[in-house]
């Protein structure tokens, strides 16, 4: 079952990019390998979480693609998290995902990598909503807070343009970490909740997020006033509109690029995660941004 798995894993990423041929270039699969693909991916999501119990590591509470590795995949336990997520009802004989979460925050992952930071923030927030795990841990809080401040510092730039840093995958990871840290049950206009504003922001972090698993307000980048949940939070709302804006514009040139026919610049990889990170972030800003701002917007 093992290597069934990892057979479709290997066919999937060899799928991903063109292959190119001396007689011309080979831009997509043909309609029978698609086939082919969609039916073995059919059958590994049937049977997703049978594969994904041969993975389970039960020395140290992970999952882990290498038996008996001595130190926790922070990686491979963050990703089968979210896999167990996507079909919570089909795992029935494994742990509790909250096991692997708890295991998963005490591992010595690297709160300064923004890959990894954002993988962990994502699993804590949709696998223990009420943050159970991390409120239990002093340790993890401290630790998350971090994770926090690398996600809010690795935001898009205005300035940076089409140049930016982070590429599109790694955005879309950034900023889904980055909306389930804000509290859909409350309403803030964005234009009173910017750094500097004279307004007070509304805390609209969600509330059972610790505060000790939260950032400095300077250190988010939300400025000096105000409390710690009140700066981060404007320091979060300000990295989900820099990450819509980005997206949206790589969504543009990216349709544009396929409409021209420019094999050469388009890129079906940052089309898929821009639009990714451009369907999550205006959504969970739907609330958020003033009537007003939502009609510029649009016109």
């Amino acid at each position: 079952e093992r290597a069934k798995y990892m057979r479709v894993l290997t066919a999937l990423l060899a799928a991903q990019r063109p292959q190119c041929r001396h007689g011309g270039a080979r831009l997509a699969l043909s309609f029978g390998e698609s086939r082919a693909l969609d039916g073995q991916l059919s059958k590994l999501c049937a049977a997703g979480a049978d594969h994904m119990s041969g993975f389970f590591d039960q020395r140290t509470d992970s999952f882990a693609i290498t038996p008996g590795a001595p130190r926790l995949s922070v990686t491979t336990s963050a990703f089968a998290l979210l896999a167990l997520d996507a079909d919570p009802w089909a795992w029935t004989d494994g742990p509790a995902p909250v096991t692997v979460l708890s295991a998963l925050l005490a591992a010595e992952w690297r709160a300064n990598d923004p890959f990894q930071a954002a993988l962990v923030v994502v699993s804590e927030r949709l696998l223990d909503p009420a943050a159970a795990a991390l409120a239990s841990s002093p340790a993890s809080q401290a630790k998350f807070a971090l994770a926090v401040e690398t996600i809010l510092a690795a935001r898009p730039r205005r300035r940076a343009g089409r140049n930016q840093r982070e590429s599109a995958y790694m955005r879309y990871w950034t900023a889904r970490a980055s909306t389930l840290l804000l509290n859909p049950d409350a309403a803030v206009n964005v234009e009173e909740c910017r750094p500097g504003a004279e307004a007070p922001c509304q805390p609209s972090l969600h509330p059972s997020i610790p505060a000790a698993a939260l950032p400095a307000a300077k250190a988010a980048g939300g400025g000096e006033g105000g409390g710690e949940g009140e700066g981060c939070a404007a320091a979060v709302l300000m990295a989900l509109e820099r990450s819509c804006e980005v997206a949206f514009d790589d969504v543009c040139r990216q349709l544009a690029y396929h409409a021209a026919g420019d094999t050469s610049l388009f890129d079906v990889v940052v089309l898929a995660y821009s639009l990714l990170s451009y369907v999550h972030v205006s959504d969970a800003l739907r609330s958020y941004v003033s009537p007003s701002r939502l009609a510029a917007a649009a016109a």
